[in-house]
């Protein structure tokens, strides 16, 4: 039998919690991005994309996280808007927000290159940004044990 990968651990606890996911993007919708902003996305967030592809536009888990599809995937100079002081992020184009807490209050992004060396997550907010792990898989790992938010106690 097969292990387990960390999209189908988070696909399958969401399905049991009766979060509303989307269907998987297509190998054609990753390429376009990864050509758009010239980065290579690593095994594990692909493979996310690939199965999940985020939660429905109205959905979020009971800690008021959620995480977006890829077409909603920015980077954080896109995101001016929410971000408008970005002296603080070090090479902002190629650090990407992918979900969001308590609508907007904090999001979560990763780094992305094109040699798919880096690939931190951080909690980005008001401050400068809090590393939160060093890779998807992490991340969700962190995720699934209810650990996400442990940056709020120590902000």
């Amino acid at each position: 039998m097969l292990p387990i990968t960390i999209a189908e651990s988070l696909r399958s606890n969401w399905l049991s919690r009766g979060i509303k996911i989307n269907p998987g993007a297509s190998e054609a919708m990753i390429q376009v991005f990864e050509s758009k902003y010239e980065v290579m996305l690593p095994d594990d967030l692909r493979e996310y994309f690939l199965l999940v592809n985020g939660m429905d536009i109205n959905m979020t888990d009971e800690d008021l996280i959620r995480f977006w599809p890829l077409e909603e995937v920015k980077s954080i100079s896109e995101g001016a808007s929410e971000y408008s002081d970005q002296a603080y992020l070090p090479d902002p184009h190629f650090i990407f927000m992918f979900a969001d807490y308590c609508i907007w209050s904090h999001t979560y992004a990763i780094r992305l290159s094109s040699c798919e060396k880096r690939n931190e997550v951080y909690v980005i907010g008001d401050k400068s940004p809090i590393f939160l792990a060093g890779s998807f898989t992490e991340f969700v790992t962190l995720y699934l044990a209810n650990r996400c938010l442990d940056f709020l106690k120590s902000a």
